[in-house]
C-alpha cells in the first residue's frame, strides 16, 4: 500500500512539471528589441560628418531619429534629456525624431574636439547604444583682402589739381582742389599722397605727414588731416605679390618700422609700405613704378592692398 502511495504521488508531480513546464514556456512573448538612434548634421545647411571642422562662431544642427519597438520614450544628448513629445512622438510610437542646434562655437574652443554624444530609451527602460558625433573647432579663416592695381598718383601742382591723394575705403584719387572746393567731407576719407622732394625725391605721407613738407599748402584748409601710420618694410616684391589675406597683412604691418613723422621718403621701385589708418584698417603699398620729377605729369604707380572687403576691388 505504501509502495502504491509512492508511485502515485511521484506521477502526480511529474503531472504538475509537466502542467507548469508547458504553461510557462507556451505564452512567452518576445521581447521588443532595443531603441536605436541614427544621427546627421549639417552647419548652415551643409551636411558634414563627424570628424569634421567648424569653424568658430557657428552652430551645428543635428537631425535625430530614434526608432524604438518598445515605444519611444526619451533621448539624452550631452546630459540634456529630450521627451517623447520634444520627439514629436505619443505613447506607443515606435518613432520620433527631433532637430537640435548646438550653442555657437566660441575662440575658448578654438583647437578642441567637441564630443556630442546621443542615447535613447523606450518604454522598457531599454537604452541605445551611444551614438557618438565630434566636430573639431577651427578659427574662422583670414579674409582676403581688398587690391587697387595700377594706381597713378601724380606730383602736387601749385595749382592744387593733380589727384596726388589717396582715398583706401573708396580707392578714390583726390586733389586738393576736390578737398577744398566743396562742402562735401572728404579729407576724413584721404589717408595718404604722394610729392616729389629735392632730396626725399619720391615719398609717400599722411596727410597730417604733408604738414611738415615744403608741400604743407596742398592740405591748408582740410578740416581733418588723418595721421595714417606709414612703415617701411623688408618685403619683396614677389612677397607683396603672394599677399593676399588679412592675416597676411598683419604680420607685415607688425614686422615693419614705424615712420613717426608719417612720411616715407626716397621710395625705389620694389619698395614695399605698411600702413594703418586712423580707422584702422592696414594695408601694403607696393611701388611697382616711378616717374621722377616735379613736372605735372611726373608720377608714382602704386599697388595696394586692404583690410577691406575683397569683393569691392578695382
Amino acid at each position: 500500500m505504501q509502495k502504491l502511495k509512492k508511485n502515485l504521488l511521484s506521477i502526480l508531480g511529474l503531472s504538475l512539471l509537466v502542467l507548469f513546464t508547458t504553461s510557462c514556456g507556451g505564452d512567452d512573448e518576445p521581447v521588443a528589441a532595443a531603441p536605436s538612434v541614427t544621427v546627421s548634421a549639417s552647419v548652415n545647411g551643409e551636411a558634414i560628418a563627424s570628424g569634421d571642422e567648424v569653424i568658430v562662431g557657428s552652430s551645428v544642427t543635428f537631425d535625430v531619429t530614434v526608432n524604438a519597438e518598445g515605444g519611444v520614450n526619451g533621448l539624452d544628448v550631452n546630459g540634456t534629456s529630450y521627451t517623447r513629445s520634444q520627439l514629436n512622438a505619443e505613447a506607443g510610437d515606435t518613432q520620433g525624431t527631433i532637430s537640435i542646434t548646438s550653442s555657437a562655437i566660441t575662440e575658448a574652443q578654438i583647437g578642441s574636439t567637441l564630443v556630442f554624444e546621443f542615447q535613447a530609451v523606450d518604454d522598457l527602460d531599454q537604452t541605445s547604444a551611444v551614438v557618438t558625433f565630434e566636430v573639431s573647432a577651427i578659427a574662422a579663416p583670414s579674409p582676403d583682402a581688398r587690391s587697387y592695381s595700377a594706381v597713378l598718383l601724380p606730383v602736387p601742382t601749385g595749382d592744387f589739381m593733380n589727384e596726388n591723394f589717396f582715398s583706401v575705403s573708396s580707392g578714390t584719387k583726390y586733389s586738393s582742389d576736390d578737398v577744398t572746393s566743396t562742402s562735401e567731407s572728404i579729407s576724413p576719407t584721404i589717408d595718404f599722397g604722394y610729392y616729389y622732394g629735392s632730396s626725399e625725391e619720391a615719398s609717400i605721407a599722411s596727410p597730417k605727414g604733408f604738414e611738415s613738407t615744403v608741400f604743407s599748402a596742398q592740405v591748408d584748409g582740410w578740416s581733418v588731416k588723418n595721421a595714417t601710420v606709414l612703415k617701411t618694410t623688408s618685403m619683396t616684391a614677389a612677397q607683396f605679390n603672394e599677399t593676399a589675406t588679412w592675416a597676411d597683412i598683419d604680420a607685415a604691418f607688425d614686422a615693419g618700422t614705424t615712420d613717426d613723422n608719417g612720411i616715407i621718403t626716397n621710395l625705389a621701385v620694389g619698395s614695399v609700405l605698411a600702413f594703418e589708418t586712423v580707422d584702422g584698417v592696414r594695408g601694403l603699398i607696393h611701388i611697382s613704378a616711378i616717374d621722377p620729377g616735379f613736372e605735372s605729369n611726373d608720377s608714382i604707380t602704386l599697388d595696394i592692398l586692404a583690410q577691406l572687403d575683397a569683393t569691392a576691388s578695382n
